[in-house]
């Protein structure tokens, strides 16, 4: 018996847009099981979609179907393309880079370039909403048992250039890569750079003035409304509030920097 195709969705779109990519997958076969990874990604949040993919993609079983819609570059020169990985996983979406660091995680993969003519020779596309005219009929033709050369022709597609934290003498730079709901800001720094015994440690976000903090275990280990530094469930570092927002508390940015070392030791009188 086949099994039911699964297909995720992440988008910038919100729940309204999302609604209408869902009747078009759920019209082509009723059966299909639709996971929702998000539909509140930052407007035109490319990196930001592209670091949630590559953190969620490798959970889900081989085979699964990721649908990507964060398409600034919708009806422009950019590609529609779906790509398969050598697990059978595949992505459909806009050849922005929004879909390479969770290939790239899989293995890599083939890209094809994606015809909407072998998608709905009748229909009519939108030039604006291209996720719910294009990608998702390619989901749903993929998710039917289509082979990837069926929908257009192979292509080379775009990898996203991720930023590399940098080792200093004293510490670790970085830049903050992602906002979850909470206000915490995770970095691109891993956490083998900074341990838990790592003791005080000085902070300095952005421009913003430097101040010290401590790495802790949990956010429990936090005082109440304290700053600190913890390990991420992402393996990387985050800055976060004890029962607070650190982007509010911090005033921080996606993209901003983010400069660790070790505090200095000051003598009597020192700040």
């Amino acid at each position: 018996m086949r099994r039911t195709p699964l297909i995720t969705l992440t988008t910038d779109i919100g729940w309204a847009y999302a609604a209408q990519v869902k009747a078009v997958l759920l019209r082509h076969d009723p059966d299909l099981r639709i996971v929702d990874v998000a539909h509140d990604i930052r407007p035109q949040g490319v990196r930001e979609a592209a670091f949630v993919l590559r953190h969620a993609v490798p959970r889900f079983p081989a085979g699964t179907i990721h649908l990507a819609i964060v398409d600034p570059g919708v009806g422009g020169a950019r590609a529609a393309i779906a790509v398969r990985c050598p697990d059978g996983t595949r992505f459909v979406g806009p050849d922005n880079g929004v879909l390479s660091l969770a290939a790239e995680a899989l293995g890599g993969g083939r890209a094809v370039r994606l015809d909407p003519d072998r998608l709905s020779p009748k229909g009519v596309t939108s030039a604006t909403f291209e996720g719910r005219d294009v990608f998702a009929p390619a989901a749903a033709a993929l998710a039917s048992g289509r082979a990837l050369s069926g929908l257009g022709s192979p292509t080379a597609w775009k990898v996203l250039r991720w930023p590399t934290p940098k080792r200093r003498p004293d510490g670790v730079e970085g830049e903050v890569v992602y906002l979850d709901v909470f206000g915490n800001a995770i970095t691109n720094i891993p956490v083998e750079a900074l341990p838990e015994e790592s003791g005080e440690l000085r902070l300095r976000v952005g421009r913003g003035r430097a101040r010290r903090i401590r790495r802790k275990r949990t956010y429990a280990d936090l005082t109440p409304g304290g700053i600190g530094v913890v390990g991420s469930s992402f393996g990387l570092i985050e800055l976060a509030v004890r029962d607070g927002s650190a982007a509010n508390r911090l005033g921080i940015a996606l993209g901003d920097r983010v400069a660790l070392a070790r505090a200095r030791r000051t003598g009597k009188g020192g700040k």
